[in-house]
């Protein structure tokens, strides 16, 4: 970045360089020219040419010329810097949030239902007059199909201003062929919702919940919490603010909401005739209802006025206009005798479940023979969404007549599509839907489809993880079937984004690959996703997910999987600090590898080993690790775990204080991850070659060093590491007295060492309080 460019960030004067726009005159904008000069675009594997591995020639040098040649333009940067850093501000002050707005499409054609709407409006006068630490909550009850959700996601549209800080959704699958959701997993989408990185998110379901309350106090949001099982799931998930308002969904009636925390019940009825009425004419058109008024009543009443009834019996009418609703009403009529002679004897699932069950199958019976089918088999899935190609894979059909599959049903109502490429099953059909499986499918079948749909995760889960962790060894997945088209990502940033849409999903297929005994992708789905869990720092859904899967591998005698699901499992414990139980699982997947001749995982398990040991201060047990480790790894050539291997011995080398033996060895890894183009790699080890230089004295390689270690680390996307960076690099310029350019580089890691909730955020903060006395004063513009 050229003193020009800097000059215009900082007082939005046009640069001799370039334009600025004014937009530049903030924090953002010095970031975002940052990044243009150091190549950054987080979350995008970054080229590795000659050129681009040469350290960023002059960044820190122009930035030294930018705050020395011009006296004035100095004290705006720092004035600047100040201006727009978190500095001790005052808890109204604090920084903003993201705005979420998560709400799902409203339903066209919404009617009736005046009363209830009304009494949700009161919510908001509650909220200005309830108490400080009260949220407002209104709970919504009633028979399954009967509306609630509709409801609560029409008022929301119609209320969203009232709510500028955002509004939260989320299904909850209380009720459904699925696992209900654990309120630790709710609580870290919304904290991520929320922008606070994974890192940052507690582990355990309290101080989640605490944390979550924390941000949202005083903040005017929504929550809508649809579908809940009970109170106790419910609980966990309601903030403390008297600025909130939560809205609940449920069958049951969560007594415990209302008697002890003064919840509004709302209990849903069915629609009245005439609201039933104007729903049908909505679907199948003014004309048709004028000219058979009593076959419309009759319509009406034989969907028991219930919403979901009523639009799937509509839309099979609106199929066959030149059919007289009369003669329609024969074939509802004949549906509703079948059930009723088919039903288990004594059995009574209640009048509104049964006129809803008699819609299902009144527009299941009419698809066509691939249609039902497909219905059939995506009712198999665990959670009931799902996107096209995942759909595909299930049925084993092609992509373009799966996708007329799901139009047929979405075009029925036995379906809603969410999304561009995402699909979802009210969960009463997906009952249904799986129900009919159950019936109609034999068990093979089944077993086929399911595994189908599960190789089909499994080998998307992998592609995203050889974008994410390339140099990885990947591991021997099960075959994929006949037209089958697993995903492919451009980058780790594509790979990213699908592994955050489908997490609660994969989680929920792990499941149900240890319970269907599909022992083998029971282990490898976990594994795969191993690149994922480390980079978003996920590890509840790591160790739950390892945990199955280690449970499949051990009933199905899989000695390899036993091992990589250990070693994996291993990872998740470093990353909770639990070192003790991270070498017991290490210890035996060290001991299966050796057993069944493993070299690669033998080498891996004593470098793992080696980390964990070093940070129990066992260094010396940790530096014969590594040399086991590296002995092998160079046995078998593989270049990528030597580099690591050289790294773990330049780290313990440094706790033992022999500094020179440190650089060696760093600097032997850093020739071979520049050789195989090991970006995550060559920030760890130039960071480490920094921090060696300046304990020795060497400033400028110091300087350098980092200065290359910023830009590679800010090209993937490795915040964590950038943020380190930054923070080294700023420590080093002060202490050479350059406190100006230092600020710089301390304010550029403070906003992402905050989010990220590391602890050294504190200490940067100090850290530019006193380079606030190296600066020289100034009287701020009138």
């Amino acid at each position: 970045m050229s003193a020009g460019e800097m000059h215009g960030t900082v007082t939005g004067a046009p640069s001799r360089d370039a334009p600025v726009t004014g937009s530049q005159t903030s924090w953002e904008g010095l970031r975002r020219l940052l990044d243009d000069r150091t190549g950054g675009r987080p979350g995008r594997n970054a080229p590795d040419t000659e050129e681009s591995r040469r350290p960023a020639v002059g960044s820190v040098d122009e930035l030294s010329r930018a705050v020395t040649a011009d006296p004035e333009f100095g004290r705006r940067l720092i004035e600047n810097l100040l201006r727009f850093r978190p500095a001790e501000a005052a808890p109204a002050d604090r920084p903003p949030l993201p705005v979420p707005h998560q709400l799902p499409l409203d339903r066209p054609g919404f009617v009736g239902r005046d009363d209830e709407l009304a009494e949700l409006d009161q919510l908001l006068g509650e909220r200005r007059g309830a108490g400080p630490d009260t949220a407002v909550i209104s709970s919504v009850g009633g028979a399954p199909g009967v509306g609630k959700t509709a409801l609560m996601v029409h008022w929301a549209h119609r209320s969203r201003d009232a709510f500028p800080d955002g509004q939260l959704y989320v299904n909850l699958r209380g009720y459904g062929p699925g696992i209900p959701l654990e309120p630790a997993e709710v609580l870290a989408d919304f904290l991520h919702a929320l922008d606070v990185a994974s890192p940052k998110v507690p582990q355990e379901l309290e101080p989640r919940a605490a944390m979550f309350r924390t941000l949202l106090h005083e903040r005017k949001m929504l929550l809508l919490l649809d579908n809940a099982r009970d109170t106790a799931q419910v609980l966990p998930l309601l903030p403390g603010s008297a600025t909130c308002v939560v809205i609940v969904t449920s069958r049951n009636r969560l007594q415990g909401l209302v008697g002890t925390y003064g919840a509004r019940s709302i209990r849903l009825d069915t629609l009245s005739e005439r609201e039933s009425i104007e729903l049908l004419t909505g679907i199948v058109g003014g004309d048709r209802v004028l000219h058979e008024p009593g076959a419309v009543e009759e319509l009406a009443a034989g969907c028991g006025h219930l919403p979901l009834a009523l639009s799937i019996v509509g839309e099979r009418v609106a199929a066959y206009p030149q059919w007289p609703i009369a003669d329609l009403l024969e074939g509802l009529g004949d549906e509703r005798h079948r059930l009723d002679t088919f039903a288990a004897d004594g059995e009574d699932t209640g009048a509104e479940q049964r006129e809803v069950r008699v819609a299902f199958s009144w527009s299941y019976r009419a698809l066509g023979t691939g249609s039902a089918r497909c219905f059939r088999i995506l009712g198999l899935h665990p959670t009931g969404e799902f996107s096209l190609l995942a759909a595909a894979a299930a049925t084993g059909d092609s992509r373009a007549r799966t996708h007329v599959y799901l139009r047929g049903l979405i075009d029925c109502h036995l379906l809603e599509q969410v999304a561009p490429d995402r699909f979802r099953f009210h969960d009463l059909i997906h009952d249904y839907a799986a129900e009919r499986a159950y019936e109609e499918e034999s068990e093979e079948s089944r077993a086929e489809s399911i595994r189908r749909c599960l190789l089909w995760y499994l080998h998307t889960a992998d592609a995203a993880n050889r974008q994410l962790m390339p140099h990885r060894r990947a591991i021997d997945l099960d075959a994929l079937p006949d037209r089958c088209e697993p995903l492919r990502f451009a980058d780790g940033a594509e790979a990213l984004t699908w592994c955050d849409t489908e997490r609660t999903h994969l989680i929920a297929l792990v499941r149900q690959a240890v319970q269907c005994g599909q022992d083998a992708i029971a282990w490898q789905l976990p594994v795969v996703l191993w690149s994922f869990f480390n980079v978003r720092k996920l590890m509840t859904d790591w160790i739950v997910t390892h945990e199955l899967g280690l449970s499949g591998a051990r009933r199905s005698g899989c000695h390899m999987g036993e091992a990589w699901t250990l070693n994996s499992l291993g990872n998740a414990y470093r990353g909770t600090l639990e070192f003790d139980k991270a070498v017991e699982v290490w210890e035996q997947a060290l001991a299966i590898r050796r057993r069944i001749g493993d070299k690669y995982g033998e080498g891996t398990s004593l470098n793992n080993l080696a980390g964990a040991l070093r940070r129990m201060d066992r260094i010396e047990d940790s530096i014969r690790c590594s040399k086991k480790a590296l002995a092998i790894h160079r046995e078998i050539r593989d270049r990528w775990n030597e580099g690591i291997d050289l790294n773990s011995l330049g780290t313990a080398y440094r706790d033992l204080g022999r500094i020179e033996q440190a650089i060696a060895y760093w600097l032997d890894a850093l020739v071979i991850q520049r050789e195989i183009k090991d970006l995550f790699g060559q920030g760890t080890s130039l960071n480490h070659l920094g921090e060696a230089y300046r304990t020795a004295g060497r400033d400028d390689e110091a300087v350098s060093t980092f200065d290359e270690a910023l830009r590679i680390r800010r090209s993937f996307g490795d915040e964590p590491g950038a943020a380190a960076t930054a923070v080294n690099l700023g420590a080093t310029l002060a202490a050479m007295g350059r406190p100006k350019e230092a600020a710089i580089y301390y304010s550029l890691a403070l906003k992402d060492l905050e989010r990220l909730g590391d602890p050294r955020t504190e200490a940067v903060k100090e850290a530019l309080r006193a380079l606030d006395d190296d600066i020289a004063p100034w009287t701020p513009d009138p």
